[in-house]
C-alpha cells in the first residue's frame, strides 16, 4: 500500500509533540513535589552553546554541558560583582566573607569529587558538603526570586555585607519558597521606602494569584556567638538550651490587624544528624516554649496562623556531606484571621521539606 510522505510527516510531528507534553508534564510533577509550582525554562542549544534564562533575562554563550546548578552559582557571583569579589580576594582568610569562602570551598569540592565512579555521560555528580550546600541553595534563591517576582538591591547590598548576612540570607529563603510555591511578593520595606512614619510591618506579603489574598510573613534567625562572622565562641550545649521565645514575641508585634500572619524562626544551631526525635534538644526547648506561649487557645484566637521553625544550618557541615536540614511547622487551630487558600498548608509543607534540594531543570537529577 502506498504511504503518504505527508501523512508519515505529520504522524511524526503529532508523536513528537506528545512526546514533548508528556516530558513537560513529568518534569512539573517533579517540580511540584519539590514545593516548586513555577516554571523553570529549560535550556537550549544555540550554535553549540547554552542559553539559560531567568525571569526576562536571557544568558547565552554558556557552556554545552553546564548544569543548572553551575548556572545559577555562577549567577551569583556576577551579581556580588567584580569589585566585592576582587576585595575578598585581597582580605586574609578569617576577614573573608562566609559566601566568599563557599565559592573557594565549592571549588575544591568539585576538584575532589571529579573522579571515574561519579561519572554521569559528559557530568559528574556527588553529595554536597556544607559549604557546597549552603552556595547552591543561595544561588537557587536568589535566582528564584529573579525569576518569579524580583530581588531587591537591598538585598545584594546586605549579602555583601558581613553583619548584614545572616538576617538578609533568611529572608531571601523565605520568600523564595512563596516565590517557587507561585505566590506575588511584596517587600515591605520597598512599598514604605521614603515614607518619615513607617507603620509597623513584617518582611513581606504574599499573594496568590488565582485569589489576592494577602498573606502576612515574619522572618527571624537566631544570632548565636561565634556563627557567621558574629564575635565571641559558639558553645553548643549552652546556645541548644538557649530559648527562642524572645524572637516570637518580637515577631508578634508586626502582625498586621486583620491579614493573616505566618512567622518563620530559624534555630541556627548544628544539624541534628537523624537523631531521634526525643532526643533533639532545640526540639524539646521549643515544645517548652509552646507550651508558655499562647499559640492557640479556645478563649483567645492565635495572631499568627503557624510558626515554622527551622534549622537550615549548612554552614556548620563545612567540609562534611551536609543533608537538607530540619523544621517544625505548628499550625494554630484558632486564628484571628484565617487562611483560605485552598492547600495552602500541604503546599507549604512541600517546599519546606525540599528546601535545600535544588533540581537540575534539563535533568532528573537533584541535591
Amino acid at each position: 500500500m502506498p504511504i503518504s510522505l505527508q501523512g508519515l510527516e505529520y504522524t511524526n510531528l503529532v508523536g513528537a509533540l506528545e512526546r514533548e507534553t508528556l516530558e513537560i508534564r513529568e518534569r512539573q510533577e517533579r517540580l511540584r513535589s519539590l514545593g516548586i509550582f513555577i516554571d523553570f525554562v529549560k535550556p537550549v542549544i544555540f550554535q553549540e552553546k547554552k542559553v539559560w534564562a531567568l525571569g526576562n533575562r536571557i544568558y547565552p554563550n554558556r557552556p554545552p554541558n553546564q548544569t543548572f546548578h553551575e548556572f545559577i552559582i555562577e549567577t551569583l557571583r556576577e551579581l556580588l560583582g567584580k569589585e566585592w569579589w576582587e576585595r575578598q580576594c585581597r582580605l586574609p582568610d578569617i576577614d573573608q566573607h562566609f559566601i566568599f569562602r563557599c565559592f573557594i570551598k565549592h571549588q575544591e569540592w568539585k576538584s575532589k569529587n571529579e573522579r571515574p565512579e561519579n561519572r554521569l555521560e559528559e557530568m559528574w555528580r556527588a553529595l554536597p558538603d556544607g559549604y557546597s550546600r549552603t552556595l547552591a541553595a543561595l544561588a537557587f534563591d536568589v535566582c528564584s526570586l529573579m525569576h518569579a517576582v524580583h530581588l531587591p538591591e537591598v538585598f545584594l547590598k546586605k549579602l555583601r555585607n558581613n553583619s548584614d548576612y545572616q538576617g538578609v540570607r533568611y529572608e531571601i529563603a523565605v520568600a523564595a519558597i512563596f516565590a517557587r510555591l507561585g505566590y506575588l511578593i511584596t517587600f515591605l520595606d520597598e512599598k514604605y521606602e521614603g515614607l518619615k512614619n513607617q507603620p509597623k510591618h513584617s518582611e513581606f506579603l504574599a499573594a496568590k494569584k488565582q485569589t489576592n489574598e494577602e498573606i502576612y510573613v515574619e522572618v527571624k534567625s537566631k544570632v548565636r556567638d561565634g556563627v557567621l562572622h558574629e564575635l565571641g565562641t559558639f558553645e553548643e550545649k549552652r546556645e541548644l538550651k538557649s530559648s527562642v521565645s524572645s524572637l516570637y514575641k518580637d515577631a508578634l508585634k508586626q502582625k498586621t490587624f486583620g491579614k493573616p500572619f505566618i512567622i518563620f524562626i530559624n534555630l541556627n544551631l548544628p544539624p541534628s544528624d537523624g537523631k531521634n526525635p526525643n532526643e533533639i534538644e532545640w526540639l524539646k526547648e521549643i515544645t517548652k516554649m509552646r507550651d508558655r506561649q499562647v499559640f492557640a487557645t479556645k478563649d483567645q484566637p492565635s495572631p499568627a496562623n503557624a510558626i515554622i521553625f527551622s534549622n537550615w544550618s549548612y554552614h556548620f557541615g563545612t567540609d562534611q556531606v551536609t543533608g537538607i536540614g530540619e523544621l517544625l511547622l505548628e499550625i494554630c487551630k484558632n486564628p484571628a484571621d484565617p487562611i483560605n487558600v485552598v492547600r495552602f498548608f500541604d503546599d507549604l509543607m512541600s517546599g519546606l521539606t525540599a528546601y535545600g534540594k535544588v533540581p537540575n531543570i534539563d535533568m532528573s537529577i537533584d541535591v
